[in-house]
């Protein structure tokens, strides 16, 4: 089999750090790359989930009001059905609204659907 030389800057501390990992498994850096690179190939793309966090999309400060909004809601419907109040919610399926009673019975909206 041929081979190709793969030459990348990284890190000297990572580097470092991932030969030390690799070797504890029985493997060399040269070996870990490649299934990593097998790992690509494999799912036709990077082998982890790569994506933003909410509060990076949002920001800090966005994100903490959304988070204390939704805080908010979770603690006003929770004393609504202590207190035997209905529950406005969303059916999605039939794409209308609803009141959910404490006993369970649902009343919908179907007047806009």
């Amino acid at each position: 089999m041929a081979t190709d030389f793969l030459h990348v800057r990284v890190d000297p501390i990572k580097k470092r750090e991932a030969e030390k990992i690799l070797n504890g498994l029985g493997l060399t850096l040269t070996t870990g790359v490649n299934l990593y690179l097998n790992s690509i190939i494999r799912v036709k793309g990077l082998p982890f989930d790569v994506k933003l966090s909410r509060e990076d999309i949002l920001g800090a400060n966005a994100f903490q009001m959304e988070t204390a909004f939704q805080k908010a809601v979770a603690d006003a419907v929770i004393a609504d059905r202590a207190n035997g109040y209905p529950i406005a919610l969303y059916d999605a399926v039939r794409k209308c609204p609803y009141l959910e009673y404490p006993d369970g019975k649902r009343e919908y909206d179907e007047s806009n659907a």
